[in-house]
């Protein structure tokens, strides 16, 4: 059996400390980001349909039934049905306390933590969901994946979580790479992680199968995506639409992985970024959520916010994070105004065929590339050239702080925030 304490950077007997901090934390930073984007009293779209299996989740109801995690766990506590919405709220809670609790068994400090739940409680992964996307459960998928980096030394826990992400959606799957990199960061046991991945994927994979056959209602499974498909042409629209997320929806703090990058320390979590990006270009090859699926982007920039505070870039990451919510104030976020709603408008869409409806099931798939390349890609290139530019300035202002800022001190001690040189990946 497996006794090492939850990280290397923390004893067991700070844990309640840190599990209420985290909690006041978590609380604090959502009541800040509720002054920016108030939060919105009705589910909407995809939410309805989980709020309507909150009521009676086993009885396999709506499009997909097999996302059942969320809907289960606010039937148990009593919140399904008129009371979804809240829950939803209290997932994005837990996804912040996670976040704080997350760095301070990494070793941040107490400031740093909320430093850092802070800026994620400022963009996408929080805001999004209180008025473009109420009642949807998106904060637990990121939540679990934050609980299974904390459990990396623990492989039964491990790739127990990663089941229970699968059953919040299973999107989970598609970041496997970026978990079996992490086993690999705590020299885990491939045999184990073979193992626990195998009887992860058979069980869900049992439950998909039944609740395919039990369930008529069902329609977002493997053959929905599989017969409307989106790549090439419309892999390439989504993802320049996630990349147009991305900027306008994280901003300045995006700099942040751009330095990790490029500082010169050769930080171990520096891959990160590229493994989660490749699984998100993978879910972008079936599916048209630009803007949800690319908030997991959260996962590697928590990872880079923790080694640049480590580096003692405090005033800096605050600049970053203050101006984030200045430009929000400026331009609200998810307005009409934002250049996502007309680059991705349906009639951009249709009538540049970039997105066309499939003669078989009527359903939308991905244009032809030539017609994403010379119809759409023209017609949204005003502001798609603005984006760009702001995305390389973000880019070189975490090379320059990469090169101008001073290096960390070698001599820090155990434990401290420095320790995720080695740890946080």
């Amino acid at each position: 059996m497996h006794t090492d304490s939850p990280s290397p950077d923390r004893p067991n007997s700070r844990l309640a400390g840190d599990l209420a901090f985290a909690a006041a934390a978590a609380v604090a930073c959502y009541a800040a980001s509720c002054l920016f984007v108030a939060p919105g009293a009705s589910a909407v779209t995809f939410g309805l349909q989980w709020q309507e299996m909150s009521k009676a989740p086993l009885e396999l109801p709506g499009q997909f039934p097999h996302r059942i995690l969320a809907p289960v766990l606010a039937h148990c506590v009593g919140m399904g049905g008129d009371h979804f919405v809240l829950f939803t709220r209290g997932l994005a809670v837990l996804l912040l306390g996670t976040v704080c609790f997350f760095g301070r068994r990494r070793g941040a400090s107490a400031l740093d933590a909320l430093l850092i739940t802070l800026a994620v409680a400022l963009t996408a992964p929080i805001q999004m969901y209180k008025q473009h996307w109420v009642g949807f459960v998106d904060p637990l998928c990121y939540t679990l994946f934050f609980c299974s980096w904390l459990a990396a030394r623990r492989p039964v826990l491990f790739w127990g979580l990663f089941l229970a992400n699968l059953f919040t959606h299973e999107l989970a799957a598609f970041l496997l790479p970026w978990l079996w990199h992490l086993r690999r960061q705590v020299n885990g046991s491939s045999r184990a992680d073979v193992l626990g991945a195998g009887l992860a994927l058979g069980i869900y994979g049992a439950f998909y199968l039944a609740v395919k056959a039990l369930a008529p209602a069902q329609k977002y499974n493997a053959d929905y995506f599989f017969s409307n498909p989106m790549f090439p042409g419309g892999t390439f629209v989504i993802v320049t639409l996630a990349i147009t997320h991305l900027v306008v929806a994280f901003g300045p703090i995006l700099a942040v992985l751009a330095w990790q990058q490029h500082t010169r320390n050769q930080d171990p979590g520096r891959r990160q970024l590229w493994l989660v990006l490749a699984g998100i270009a993978a879910i972008f090859c079936i599916a048209w959520d630009w803007a949800r699926h690319s908030n997991l982007i959260v996962l590697p920039l928590v990872g880079a916010s923790l080694s640049f505070l480590a580096a003692g870039h405090r005033a800096v990451y605050v600049g970053l994070v203050a101006a984030g919510a200045a430009l929000m104030v400026w331009v609200p976020p998810w307005s009409s105004g934002w250049p996502i709603s007309s680059m991705a408008s349906a009639v951009v869409l249709g009538d540049t065929k970039a997105a066309v409806l499939n003669p078989a099931t009527r359903e939308p798939m991905g244009g032809a590339l030539r017609d994403v390349l010379t119809a759409w890609v023209p017609a949204v290139a005003p502001l798609l050239s603005g984006i760009l530019v702001l995305l390389a300035a973000i880019w070189v202002l975490g090379f320059v702080l990469a090169r101008r800022l001073p290096p960390r001190s070698p001599n820090r001690a155990p434990g401290s925030a420095s320790a995720l040189v080695e740890n946080v990946d």
